[in-house]
């Protein structure tokens, strides 16, 4: 009899000392926090997420790098409108994703002053900083010719407004994010396209009456060139990245002349409405946007 009662005692405070632990363990769990003043549950959402988002957090922070360790560069707030340009997971402590966007207006971007000249950038590639400072990260850079607006300057420093260039990371789980569809690739040599913001202004639905023409919302991401050909459709072109000395054709790209020139030859990607007839071998981009790839 003592001996089924010291066996009956031991399971019960085996028993016990199980759910201590156990609620020790929930209590102890670190809980999931987002870049904010206030807790938001996290959402779970697609590898790839690209177009205008929400904020659905206060005293949301954006900053330099996806990183909780990197400069604040501005503040969002519930209901405020972004454009996503990326998605990003990184490990630091734990995983956590982050949304690459377009800074808003609100954030302060620093260049060197010397390096304006009346509102316009006189060097290429003019790096632009969250800080009065070259120790501050980057976040976006200029091409020559930019012009901007100058808030005021600080020294050797010029606050200005940030450009399309610039941007920020957001914790991704504080954005509701409306994503893009992209456009497959018509050529198999096409890279597979990063994700990129949709244009800032509504897109304007295109109407084919032409069974011949197909057409399509594109987002393609290549190197800019200029087209010599004389019964081409267009004066520029998006070509492949060369590869043993080898470069194909993507798209022709109608825009205007002016404004794909200062692209030539550079990293873009290519926002806009894709017009494919029947029997030519490549399509013409209507371009609405158009952005450099860093």
């Amino acid at each position: 009899m003592k001996r089924f009662t010291s066996s009956c005692n031991f399971h019960r405070r085996l028993f016990i000392l199980s759910v201590a632990l156990a609620c020790a363990a929930t209590v102890g769990a670190p809980v999931s926090r987002a870049d904010s003043g206030a807790a938001i549950q996290p959402v779970a959402a697609p590898v790839a997420e690209t177009g205008r988002g929400t904020v659905k957090g206060d005293h949301c922070n954006v900053r330099s790098r996806p990183s909780l360790h990197s400069e604040v560069v501005a503040q969002l707030h519930k209901g405020d409108s972004v454009d996503v340009l990326e998605r990003k997971t990184v490990t630091e402590q734990k995983s956590m994703d982050w949304l690459r966007i377009a800074l808003p207006a609100t954030a302060k971007c620093y260049v060197s002053a010397k390096h304006l000249a009346d509102g316009v950038a006189s060097v290429d590639n003019l790096n632009v900083h969250c800080g009065p400072g070259s120790s501050y990260r980057e976040v976006g850079k200029l091409l020559k010719g930019t012009k901007v607006e100058v808030v005021e300057k600080k020294g050797e420093w010029a606050q200005i407004k940030p450009t399309p260039e610039c941007s920020g990371w957001i914790a991704a789980e504080l954005v509701e994010v409306r994503t893009t569809p992209i456009t497959p690739s018509a050529s198999t040599t096409q890279i597979v396209t990063p994700p990129v913001a949709a244009p800032t202004g509504p897109v304007v639905s295109v109407v084919n009456t032409d069974p011949d023409v197909l057409v399509t919302y594109a987002v393609k991401d290549g190197y800019l060139r200029s087209v010599n050909e004389p019964n081409a459709p267009a004066s520029f072109e998006l070509r492949t990245p060369e590869v043993d000395r080898l470069s194909f054709r993507m798209a022709y790209l109608a825009a205007s002349d002016t404004n794909l020139k200062k692209f030539e030859g550079k990293h873009v990607r290519v926002v806009g409405n894709q017009r494919w007839r029947k029997g030519d071998r490549y399509p013409v981009i209507a371009v609405e946007r158009i952005d450099m790839v860093w």
